[in-house]
């Protein structure tokens, strides 16, 4: 998992595969010990209804797909799962980090 705070919001005029009940967010990876940002902003599917500014965790790939398993009482029968390279899975509260 990954840590990124949320920096904005992302809409679409159309989006294919049940991708319209699925909220895009703009997101910002960050350094899990120094809250750094690192790397370019990345879309993720919200799983979790973060907001503006609230630090997130969030997985990739393959993970992220799986994350929308039974999303809001979908399967994978009636509704495809979500083509998606990043979901967010967590919003983080705090954390505490030992050396």
């Amino acid at each position: 998992m990954k840590q990124a705070k949320v920096i904005g919001r992302v809409f679409c005029s159309s989006q294919c595969c049940g991708m319209d009940q699925k909220t895009l967010l703009l997101i910002q990876p960050l350094d899990w010990e120094t809250d750094k940002p690192y790397g370019d902003p990345i879309v993720a599917g919200d799983t979790v209804g973060a907001g503006a500014g609230e630090t997130v965790f969030f997985v990739a790939s393959r993970e992220a797909i799986v994350a929308f398993e039974n999303w809001e009482g979908e399967t994978a029968v009636n509704t495809p799962l979500p083509p998606v390279d990043a979901a967010i899975v967590g919003i983080i509260d705090g954390k505490n980090i030992r050396a």
